[in-house]
C-alpha cells in the first residue's frame, strides 16, 4: 500500500497534522472576520484580539512547514520512481494517475500564496491599529479552502497510484511527437520560446530600473511559466548534455548534483518577490523593498541556465539545435 511507504507516510502525516491546526484556525478566523471590531471595549473583543495573535502564530508556523514540505514532496516523487515501473524520475510518478498534475499545480499555487499570507501577517503585526487584521484572516479563509483541496487531492493521488501499472517515462512525456498534456507546447519553435524568455527578462529588468511595479509584476507573471517551458524545450538538453533529454525533473537527482533544487529555488524566489512587491503596494499602499531581491534571484536563475549553454558550446563547439 502506497501510504506505508516511509516518504509518503511522512508527507501525509505532517500534512494532516498541520491541517488539524488549520481547521481550528479556520474556525477562529471566521469569528474574527465576523465580530472583530477594534473600537469595541468588550470582553469578547479582547478575547478575539488575544486569539488573533495566537492563531497568527499557529498559521505562520504551519505555513512555514508547508513550504519546506513542498520540497520534500518533490523529493518523495523522485524516490517513488524507484518502485513504480516505467518511471525514471518524478515526471513519470506525477503522471501515474489523473490527480498528480492537478496536485502539483495546486501545491505550487499555494506555495506562492503561503508566502503572501506571511507578508500580510507581518504587516498586520507591525501595525498598531489592527487595520489589516480582518484582511489577513479573510485571506487565510480563502487559503484554507485551497489547502482543503490540496489535502483532498493528495489523498486521492497517493491512494490511486497502482504500482503494478507501467507509467510513461519522461522521455515519452516530453517528446513532441507523442500525444501528451505538454506535447502541443513542445511543438512551438524553440527559437521563439528562447527569444521570448530573454525579452521578458529584459522587460522585467527595465521595469525594475524604472521602478514600475505593475509592469514588473505582469512580466513576472509571464516569466514563471515561460521559464519552465524554456527549461523543457531548450535548456534541459544542455544540462543533461543530451539533445533528446528534455525532462524538467531529472536534474533534481543526485546524478546532476541536485542542481534542479537550486535552479527552481532561484526562479520561485525571484518571481515570488516580484508578486510580493506588487502585493504590498496594492494592498498596503507602501513602497516595497522586494524589487532588488526579486531581480537578484531572477538574474541568478538566468545566469545559471545560460551558463549551461555557453559551457556546453565551449566544450563541444556545437549548439544543440
Amino acid at each position: 500500500m502506497m501510504f506505508l511507504t516511509p516518504e509518503v507516510f511522512i508527507n501525509i502525516f505532517v500534512d494532516f497534522l498541520i491541517y488539524i491546526f488549520f481547521i481550528i484556525a479556520f474556525y477562529i478566523s471566521v469569528q474574527i472576520v465576523r465580530y472583530f471590531e477594534v473600537q469595541k471595549d468588550t470582553l469578547f473583543q479582547y478575547t478575539l484580539q488575544r486569539r488573533s495573535y495566537l492563531v497568527s502564530v499557529v498559521v505562520e508556523f504551519g505555513l512555514f512547514f508547508k513550504i519546506i514540505l513542498f520540497f520534500y514532496f518533490i523529493f518523495t516523487l523522485d524516490k517513488l520512481s524507484n518502485i513504480i515501473p516505467g518511471a525514471m524520475c518524478a515526471a513519470g510518478v506525477i503522471t501515474a494517475n489523473e490527480y498528480g498534475v492537478w496536485l502539483l499545480t495546486v501545491k505550487l499555487l499555494n506555495l506562492f500564496l503561503f508566502g503572501l499570507w506571511l507578508l500580510a501577517n507581518k504587516e498586520d503585526l507591525n501595525s498598531k491599529d489592527y487595520r489589516f487584521t480582518k484582511f489577513k484572516f479573510k485571506f487565510f479563509i480563502f487559503l484554507f479552502m485551497l489547502l482543503s483541496i490540496e489535502i483532498f487531492l493528495e489523498y486521492l493521488y497517493f491512494n490511486s497510484i497502482d504500482i503494478s501499472k507501467i507509467v510513461s517515462c519522461c522521455g515519452v512525456l516530453f517528446n513532441p511527437v507523442k500525444t501528451s498534456a505538454v506535447s502541443f507546447l513542445l511543438e512551438i519553435p524553440k527559437e521563439i520560446v528562447v527569444a521570448l524568455f530573454y525579452f521578458i527578462f529584459l522587460l522585467s529588468l527595465m521595469s525594475w530600473i524604472l521602478k514600475k511595479s505593475l509592469p514588473y509584476f505582469l512580466s513576472n507573471l509571464i516569466f514563471l511559466p515561460l521559464s519552465i517551458l524554456v527549461i523543457i524545450v531548450f535548456f534541459s538538453p544542455y544540462i543533461y548534455e543530451l539533445p533528446t533529454h528534455k525532462c524538467p525533473f531529472c536534474f533534481l537527482q543526485k546524478e546532476y548534483y541536485h542542481i534542479g533544487y537550486f535552479i527552481y529555488s532561484s526562479l520561485f524566489l525571484g518571481t515570488f518577490f516580484a508578486y510580493a512587491n506588487w502585493f504590498e503596494k496594492f494592498f498596503f499602499k507602501k513602497e516595497s523593498q522586494y524589487f532588488k531581491i526579486s531581480i537578484f534571484f531572477n538574474t541568478i536563475f538566468v545566469i545559471i541556465v545560460t551558463l549551461y549553454v555557453l559551457i556546453y558550446y565551449l566544450k563541444n563547439g556545437v549548439w544543440l539545435f
